[in-house]
């Protein structure tokens, strides 16, 4: 039998009443559970809780946001230092939720009543723990482990290269660095390579600070595609990009391109002839459109070549400086690559001259 995979929480909270149901509610959950083992860790005041945060290692933290009878709301403090130091899951549990309300709740940082059924908070710690992030950006996380064999096994051998550049300043050679180590990153995951989940395809909010190939835009009602080449769309020395104006794609709905789409749903089968229209889609097997999958509050969609447009250079900014035109999200490598290698091709195309078929096939066999 399988040993159970252990979950380690940490758990600052004061009450003795309140980390009785939290060590009673976990028991229970241990027993009942084959899987997952929750292991918690009490600290009882803010500096038992700031010591405890490296060692050993958590996978989630639950914080009460006032500790040791003060009015203070020393957890808070708590919260910060992970956000700072480490990269797990908080949970705040507390009677005075109320008092930060400012505090937005995202999908790491969760806000709940001391009231909550703490099997609830149990379910959620879990749910995020079999995703695997903090098995992968925890600090104790897969990312850890192949950044130090790049470490010793990788940049030992090349290092001498930036030790003796002296065309690099230090900043310069220091960005160097981090796209080679991203690179070697790139092809230990490579190694071991699955199907792609369809959020890989998107930065969710675009990282570069100007628009840049591979961007999404809603604009007038729609939305677009950036597809003028990075090289053009790089700001020059004269504070202007090599292009003068900026090309986009048009992305248009699945239903606007297939009849019948609103009748597909989950149960739909491998055989209907909609479905199967909607599969070549997919596949990428018209060459004029190019499919872009759902993801959170993207939905899906065709990049046309054929609809396309190109807008100066000044227009756009002044669209995006007074919001008519919004980044939505980027398209990330190797996807962008594959979108701008179809583009080419599906203008770069030139088709062949025809033959009469039957007349090739009597020339084959006659003498």
């Amino acid at each position: 039998m399988e040993s159970k995979k252990q979950i380690k929480v940490l758990v600052v909270e004061d009450e003795n009443s309140q980390i009785q149901i939290y060590q009673d509610t976990v028991d229970e959950y241990n027993d009942d559970n084959n899987i997952h083992n929750i292991d918690i860790s009490i600290c009882r005041t803010l500096e038992e809780g700031i010591k405890s945060l490296y060692t050993p290692l958590f996978d989630a933290a639950i914080i009460d946001l006032k500790l040791s009878g003060s009015t203070e709301m020393e957890g808070m403090s708590i919260v910060e230092a992970i956000n700072e130091n480490l990269r797990i899951p908080i949970f705040i549990v507390s009677g005075s939720i109320s008092q930060i309300d400012t505090i937005n709740e995202t999908a790491l940082l969760k806000k709940r009543e001391r009231t909550t059924d703490f099997n609830n908070v149990l379910k959620e710690i879990v749910q995020i723990y079999n995703t695997g992030i903090t098995n992968i950006l925890g600090n104790k996380g897969v990312v850890e482990k192949l950044l130090n064999n790049i470490f010793w096994k990788h940049i030992p051998l090349t290092l001498n290269s930036w030790l003796n550049d002296e065309s690099r300043d230090s900043e310069q050679k220091e960005k160097s660095l981090l796209r080679y180590t991203l690179l070697h990153m790139q092809e230990y995951i490579d190694e071991d390579i699955e199907k792609y989940h369809p959020s890989e395809f998107y930065i969710a909010a675009p990282i570069k600070k100007i628009i840049h190939t591979g961007d999404i835009v809603c604009y007038e009602d729609a939305r677009y595609i950036v597809l003028t080449p990075s090289c053009d769309m790089v700001i020059r020395s004269d504070g202007h990009r090599g292009a003068t104006k900026i090309l986009f794609c048009k992305i248009v709905d699945l239903k606007d391109v297939i009849n019948n789409y609103d009748t597909l749903d989950t149960t739909t089968s491998e055989n209907n002839t909609t479905r199967k229209r909607l599969n070549v889609l997919i596949e990428n097997k018209k060459q004029n459109y190019h499919f872009i999958p759902k993801s959170n509050k993207i939905g899906a969609g065709l990049i046309d070549f054929q609809d396309k447009k190109t807008i100066e250079e000044e227009v756009v900014n002044n669209c995006l400086a007074n919001k008519t035109m919004e980044r939505i999200a980027t398209v990330s490598m190797p996807f962008l690559k594959d979108i701008v290698s179809r583009y080419s091709n599906y203008y770069a195309r030139q088709g062949s001259p025809d033959f009469d078929t039957n007349e090739i096939f009597k020339t084959l066999f006659k003498d």
